[in-house]
């Protein structure tokens, strides 16, 4: 059974960032300042497609740079992994340029063909927040089985694109994108040493995508595909949320033969402040240990946790042949962790 090292991560985010008392905000109402302090976001960045950004154009952008960093020929691919929460895609590039607006295809193939991965296995899947944790999954089984020697995996979020701007919800979310390059190890420096994931869909209306009308529409309004949290959504995640990822790292740790004191770094989906620190505290972490990245940049669903990993690798916060947990929830209900020891790791 081969290693598997993570070897490139890099991420794009939206030219423009809206603050909190941007006037796209206006139409949203009961915006109190316990608003902001309880979800803890300060400003967040939207796809402006005028400007030509978009799920697939931002991603293009970053994957290109990564290969190009990490002198990665584009026909050594072995396997592409793509995720975007939203069901709509917006752009196919050159592959399908009259193709705009669609459900399908979804971005692995025209990303492959765009990217010029002549021999990579086109994949898309879905976990929501945790997207980027099933990926790396996917991607270190291919890779372990000796089935794959390099893969790109992908997570690209359009979410404005969803977003009701008359409900309180649309100043969380955020767009953005990451892209990490998987390859096989040489040696016992770095590992994905176990994952563990489980779900309860007790919950499952908390949090979904569906056809309605706005919250609080003026004048007349039809309905349409937007984001939706359940009015009691916040005391309905604060039921359940913070206890099952910690559940999760707990079994992972359990699979790697480790306690937590023996990770050096944690690294959180970014839902929330009172989430993050919620799992933190339940599975023994100290504040030096991870951090909040929300603030700066929204929810950015699959986004958040290879953002907060680039972060952490590119502030220092996280080393060659440092152990990690990477862990968070994704609506629906799924929870997910993994532990990894990390060699050096391309940030670009």
């Amino acid at each position: 059974m081969h290693k598997v090292k993570l070897a490139a991560i890099t991420c794009e985010l939206p030219a423009r960032s809206y603050e909190n008392d941007d006037p796209v905000f206006a139409a949203v109402p009961d915006l109190s300042e316990s608003w902001w302090q309880f979800w803890g976001v300060n400003r967040r960045g939207y796809f402006d497609p005028r400007n030509g950004e978009n799920e697939f154009s931002l991603v293009v952008r970053a994957a290109e740079r990564l290969l190009r960093s990490s002198n990665t020929a584009p026909d050594s691919v072995d396997m592409l992994i793509c995720s975007a929460s939203s069901p709509i895609m917006t752009d196919a590039g050159d592959v399908l340029p009259d193709l705009r607006g669609r459900l399908y295809p979804r971005m692995a193939n025209v990303l492959s063909k765009q990217l010029g991965l002549s021999r990579a296995l086109p994949l898309d899947s879905q976990m929501e927040c945790a997207s980027f944790l099933l990926n790396l999954r996917l991607a270190a089984s291919m890779i372990r089985q000796g089935k794959a020697e390099k893969v790109l995996v992908v997570c690209s979020e359009y979410i404005s694109n969803l977003l009701d701007f008359t409900s309180r919800t649309s100043t969380l979310f955020a767009d953005g994108c990451a892209v990490a390059l998987l390859t096989r190890g040489d040696d016992d420096s770095c590992d994905l040493l176990a994952s563990a994931e489980h779900s309860d869909a007790t919950f499952y209306e908390v949090a979904t995508g569906r056809w309605r009308l706005p919250e609080n529409p003026a004048g007349e309004a039809r309905p349409r595909l937007y984001f939706s949290l359940f009015s009691d959504g916040q005391n309905k995640m604060a039921s359940f949320v913070p206890t099952n990822v910690p559940i999760a790292m707990r079994r992972a740790l359990e699979k790697a033969g480790l306690g937590s004191d023996e990770i050096d770094y944690f690294v959180f989906h970014q839902p929330a402040p009172f989430l993050v620190n919620a799992w933190a505290e339940g599975i023994g972490a100290r504040p030096d240990q991870y951090q909040l990245t929300m603030g700066d940049t929204g929810v950015m669903i699959s986004v958040s946790i290879p953002y907060t990993l680039m972060t952490g690798l590119r502030e220092g916060k996280i080393r060659p042949g440092d152990r990690i947990v990477m862990a968070g929830a994704a609506t629906g209900w799924g929870f997910a962790a993994q532990v990894w020891r990390l060699g050096e790791v391309l940030v670009c």
